[in-house]
């Protein structure tokens, strides 16, 4: 008899026989089910060595002695999970009641690859950490045991990304720094590639499709029987296209174009041309020239285009340098759910582990990069310059109605402008409603997302308001083209020259938001001791009231002099008071000149005799040492310090994932992210071998080139190193950490 012990009270094999067996059913002959108080069994015998296996269990609460509840219970179970072909994956519980279950499927191949993710997460939120090492190292000493077929097992590392990033965020820059720089293959090639494929990304694809081309293989093959059975009409077609040719060459490029995109999407092929070069010679027309390309049983135009294509990227090719070929370790990441419903899809889609996970530690190796450049590169710039263009048309034509004098441009003309503007205006703000919707919290976390829509509803509320009352509200206007422009200026952030400084203007003010807090409760109190001390004490002012704060008290007065130089007291002007001659008459006023004081700009305290006003020297003293002195340096060196932490390419590469993100769910169609060309399990890239030597030496420098504890991982990384030439001794490598801990304390002590 097999015992299994369960983390429950009185719960193991003999009890459920005798109290908590509410039924089963023999599957095979050496596999049966068992359904108890606490969920479903599957239990193999072995026949080989006489061993009972636990192959499932999934937890149920059925611990219910009416029938009628216990039968509703189960067609509940039924529906949620079980109603598919396949098994669920076991729940929370499962691995929680049973250590022996976490063991099979932990030390079991299949298991683990079935239900790895689940028994990982489990083993995260239960902060299991030699549970959690394990199943790593299970995952790494099976992705070596066979590198080109078990590089799955990797992504059950990579689908826990969410919560380890949650829980345990060192977690995953360890993974990216042990897995960077390695290769589903038994070792590293080097081959020659063009210059500029430093980090470029693709996929090796399984299968083309190749079915949107029928229509032209047809044509091929009818071409090249009428070559055979027909030849005059061949030769009159084919003259016929060259002098089409001949007058098409001054729109070539709209030509090239045209039939590279044919051909990048599959509806045109070269095979059969590329087959007719390689095994025909004919001896009048050689196949190398460009008179034999041409001139051959095929379509001349498609030949002309190959032929250009082909002899182009021979001549962008000349220059190479040697690259190797890596993988980007996390595997389906960048996938989506395959079962999903269209309309809800639109209104909150699904997201991948990319969008669900955008983590530093992910971007801080060349695996990050090398898969935003595979997004990018694929389809992020062609839907970025769509979107470009679109705001670009809204910009034209709300600037072009505001900015436009009134004598040089008609109000149809205008009129129409201004409901182009709404419309366009009304089509991005969808995409923001759509992006609320999707994530109202993070949506509101984000700077750029409160901007973006202050730019689309400010252009969309002044057309409709100036359409409807037939006015030209300038204040409006002006901060409606304010908004607008500084929104297509955010547009060059996805470009690194301009990016980084986007990333770090808001980077940095993420990490100084509490200290601009507390020096705005610091000027807002200032404001109001200056308020009460300044403010005049009636409301209606007047000429001859005794008060130090009235207006007409602070005034410049100008008295009359004399031929003899003597001043004339009874006679003068005073200069009338306007509403800025004492600000502190109103608070709202007063704020705004406690800022004027912080620029540097103290007029608006000039009205007053500091001498007969102690009070007012000392409000005045306290506020510049403190506020202009003390926390405008010390903010000063804050921005410096947060400037030199976010001064880097992470924060731009980030933001750029942030920006495909929003591409992905908002603007790809559902059926677009379940593309495998666009959204591969695997990716991977090219580096460059002089850049590759420096960025190991610099990982060797920095101490995270050893930052793996397994030598699965070191016996891989070790073939690299000797194609590189790089020693890596690690008896140095220590030496060289026991150095830096040195120089770090030496740092903090002084």
């Amino acid at each position: 008899m097999r015992i299994d012990k369960f983390n429950v009270q009185e719960y193991d094999l003999y009890e459920f026989h005798k109290r908590f067996l509410h039924g089963n059913k023999l599957l095979s002959e050496n596999d049966i089910l068992i359904l108890t108080k606490i969920g479903l069994f599957i239990y193999h015998f072995n026949e080989n060595n006489n061993f009972i296996s636990l192959n499932y269990f999934y937890y149920m609460n059925l611990n219910i002695y009416n029938k009628y509840e216990l039968m509703k219970n189960l067609q509940y179970h039924y529906k949620k999970s079980f109603s598919k072909s396949t098994l669920p994956l076991p729940n929370y519980n499962s691995f929680k009641l049973s250590d022996k279950w976490v063991l099979y499927v932990k030390d079991n191949i299949e298991s683990l690859l079935k239900y790895g993710v689940e028994l990982l997460s489990f083993a995260i939120k239960e902060h299991r950490l030699e549970l959690m090492d394990d199943i790593y190292r299970k995952c790494i000493i099976h992705f070596k045991e066979d590198l080109r077929n078990n590089k799955i097992f990797l992504s059950i590392i990579t689908s826990t990304i969410p919560l380890l990033n949650e829980y345990y965020p060192e977690y995953i820059l360890r993974y990216s720094l042990e897995t960077t720089m390695v290769i589903d293959s038994l070792s590293y090639t080097i081959k020659y590639q063009d210059n500029n494929l430093h980090l470029y990304s693709f996929h090796y694809p399984q299968i083309i499709n190749l079915t949107q081309s029928i229509l032209w293989t047809k044509y091929i093959i009818l071409y090249h029987k009428l070559y055979i059975k027909h030849y005059t009409l061949f030769i009159i077609l084919n003259v016929i296209q060259c002098l089409l040719l001949l007058l098409i060459l001054p729109i070539s490029p709209i030509f090239l174009v045209t039939f590279y995109i044919l051909s990048k999407y599959h509806f045109i092929n070269d095979f059969n041309i590329r087959l007719y070069k390689n095994n025909i010679v004919d001896i009048a027309l050689l196949t190398d020239n460009i008179f034999g390309t041409i001139f051959n049983e095929y379509d001349i135009f498609a030949s002309f285009y190959f032929y250009i294509n082909d002899n182009f990227l021979k001549y962008m090719s000349k220059s190479t340098t040697p690259t190797i070929t890596f993988m980007i370790p996390y595997i389906k990441f960048v996938n989506y759910p395959q079962n999903y419903n269209w309309f809800w899809e639109f209104i909150r889609p699904q997201s991948s582990l990319f969008v669900k996970i955008i983590s530093e530690n992910i971007y801080k190796t060349w695996d990050g990069e090398a898969l935003i450049n595979f997004k990018w590169n694929t389809y992020g710039k062609y839907y970025y310059v769509m979107i470009w263009m679109s705001f670009i048309a809204l910009l034209g034509c709300f600037n072009v109605s505001a900015t436009i004098p009134q004598q040089y441009i008609s109000k149809d003309v205008q009129k129409q402008l201004l409901i182009t503007s709404i419309i366009l205006g009304f089509i991005h703000l969808s995409f923001e409603v759509r992006q609320i919707i999707y994530n109202p919290i993070k949506w509101i976390c984000n700077f750029w997302n409160i901007f973006d829509i202050i730019a689309y509803v400010l252009p969309i509320f002044t057309s409709i308001y100036w359409i409807q009352a037939d006015v030209r509200n300038i204040q409006l206007l002006s901060f409606s083209c304010l908004f607008l422009d500084i929104k297509f200026l955010l547009f060059f952030r996805v470009f690194e020259s301009f990016g980084i400084y986007f990333a770090i203007i808001i980077s940095v003010a993420k990490q100084i938001v509490y200290f601009l807090v507390v020096l705005l409760i610091i000027i807002i109190s200032f404001a109001h001791a200056f308020y009460i001390l300044l403010s005049p004490t009636e409301i209606d002012f007047s000429f001859k009231e005794n008060d130090p704060n009235n207006p007409w008290n602070i005034v410049p007065t100008y008295k009359e002099v004399l031929d003899n130089g003597a001043i004339n007291s009874n006679s003068y002007i005073i200069q009338q008071p306007d509403d800025n001659t004492n600000m502190f008459t109103d608070y709202r006023t007063s704020l705004f000149a406690m800022y004027l004081f912080l620029t540097g700009d103290s007029s608006a305290l000039s009205n007053w005799s500091y001498i007969n006003n102690p009070s007012l020297v000392i409000l005045i003293v306290l506020f510049s040492l403190l506020i202009v002195v003390y926390l405008m340096n010390l903010f000063i060196g804050l921005l410096n310090m947060a400037i030199a932490k976010d001064n880097n390419r992470i924060s731009y590469l980030i933001q750029k994932a942030e920006i495909l993100a929003e591409i992905e769910l908002l603007y790809l169609l559902p059926n677009q992210r379940r593309w495998k060309a666009w959204f591969p399990e695997t990716i991977y890239y090219y580096a460059n071998f002089d850049k590759i030597h420096k960025e190991v030496k610099k990982l060797i420098n920095d101490g995270q080139w050893d930052a793996n504890e397994f030598s699965e991982i070191r016996e891989m990384k070790q073939d690299l190193l000797n194609k590189l030439n790089i020693r890596n001794d690690e008896t140095d490598q220590q030496l060289l950490k026991e150095i830096r801990e040195i120089l770090l304390n030496n740092k903090k002590n002084k």
